[in-house]
């Protein structure tokens, strides 16, 4: 038996473990030597070879974000129906709706995203009808349990900031209709503009 050269050797060894597509055609001749199976692979040019990167999940927007429509119809007013009775998210909720109706940039990635996930609370609409935005209460940091919200006579109790964002968001449906939810699409509350 012909002694094979080492890198002859292990060549044919990794040949050999290769999936069919890439291995050397079958041999019929069993005393081929493992230059012969290498002289019987055939080149592939650059060109050819095609390298598919798949974009990270986390790259991928989940929602769509259309283009911002300015809205009159959500320009803040004097007060809202049912009564917010705690001034700070008057102001927030108010700031918020300022900068919406106008288009101005929001802080967030998610800030303008179709929401079309179905919420026990909010009407059902089309896809694309309702758009989130986040709600910054002031004085409520990162790590800030729920806190009592009062609206209309009622208390509801904000989610505890439990990341920048928080839990409290507004939705906007169509440029015109404003929904608050305080514990993160849990419970919506519809606030009418009094102007």
């Amino acid at each position: 038996m012909r002694k094979l050269k080492l890198p002859l050797l292990l060549s044919a060894l990794f040949l050999s473990t290769l999936p069919p597509a890439f291995a050397a055609p079958a041999v019929a001749d069993s005393k081929k030597t493992a230059y012969d199976l290498l002289s019987e692979l055939v080149p592939v040019s650059a060109a050819e070879i095609v390298i598919s990167t798949p974009t990270p999940a986390a790259a991928e927007r989940q929602y769509p974000k259309p283009p911002c429509k300015p809205s009159d119809a959500i320009l803040p007013g004097r007060t809202f129906l049912p009564k917010v009775s705690d001034e700070r998210r008057v102001r927030a909720i108010n700031d918020l709706l300022a900068k919406i109706a106008v288009c101005r940039p929001m802080p967030y990635d998610n800030d303008g995203n179709v929401h079309s996930k179905p919420h026990n609370g909010l009407p059902k609409k089309p896809a694309g009808y309702y758009l989130e935005y986040t709600l910054i209460v002031p004085n409520r940091p990162t790590g800030s349990g729920p806190e009592p919200v009062v609206i209309g006579g009622v208390t509801y109790m904000a989610g505890p900031v439990q990341s920048f964002r928080g839990a409290e968001r507004l939705m906007i449906g169509e440029g015109r209709e404003v929904y608050y939810t305080p514990d993160h699409y849990s419970t919506f509350i519809y606030l009418d503009i009094v102007r």
